[in-house]
């Protein structure tokens, strides 16, 4: 197995049926083998079901969690049971562009890259539908992150990660920013950024608010005390 697609859910309904067939067509276009791990945190509105239900049709796997309930933690859940080289982060609302999964996982498959991360930052990074106050939001928890990595987009969700290299690292995440987690602890791995164009989610809501903020900050915390301190 080449790749696993790791997908964190909670109360994606609408959009689950959506983005399983085009990642799977974009994987089958590629002829990379890989499956979709959907990992669902006991969603009410059926999110766990109706991806359990493409199974027969996709290659397509559920985990549905009903404790330590959280984005970060799922992806982590998602990962240890993937046994393929490489593991794609991306959120399942259909903000991460599908058709860029190829070249996030070709650079860690030929060994040129390690993590490969999704920005919007990059040259040639763009954001669509996202309001001014969403704008400045990123940018200053952007700025925020600055100490702790180089990566133009601190606060992106759109990883590639050769699988092995997080298999017993120790990871605390607080909130939904595990991408940052992960590049934060890994040190000084080889890492890439391709740019890419972010498209605010059309179905469903949103999981920002004012205690996923507050999280994020916590987790700073924690990261620049591990960084430059050596303590969890």
């Amino acid at each position: 197995m080449e790749t696993s697609v790791i997908l964190p859910t909670f109360n994606e309904a609408a959009n689950i049926p959506l983005i399983i067939p085009r990642i799977c067509a974009v994987l089958a276009s590629e002829n990379i083998q890989g499956e979709i791990i959907v990992v669902d945190d006991a969603s009410p509105d059926g999110t766990g079901k109706i991806a359990q239900s493409l199974s027969d049709r996709y290659p397509v796997r559920v985990l549905m969690r009903t404790k330590d309930r959280g984005l970060a933690a799922s992806v982590l859940d998602g990962i240890s049971v993937s046994g393929a080289r490489t593991c794609v982060v991306m959120d399942a609302d259909g903000s991460h562009p599908v058709d860029t999964i190829p070249d996030m996982i070709r650079p860690v498959l030929n060994g040129s890259a390690d993590i490969v991360v999704g920005s919007r930052y990059s040259g040639g990074g763009k954001i669509i539908g996202w309001p001014l106050h969403r704008r400045l939001l990123s940018r200053a928890a952007g700025l925020l992150a600055r100490g702790l990595t180089n990566m133009s987009d601190p606060t992106t969700g759109f990883m590639a990660v050769r699988r092995d290299l997080v298999d017993g690292l120790q990871l605390n995440p607080t909130g939904w920013k595990i991408v940052l987690e992960i590049v934060v602890r890994l040190g000084f791995k080889r890492m890439i950024e391709i740019p890419i164009t972010f498209e605010d989610r059309r179905y469903g809501q949103s999981k920002m608010s004012l205690k996923e903020q507050w999280n994020y900050i916590r987790h700073l915390y924690r990261l620049y005390r591990y960084k430059f301190f050596s303590m969890e």
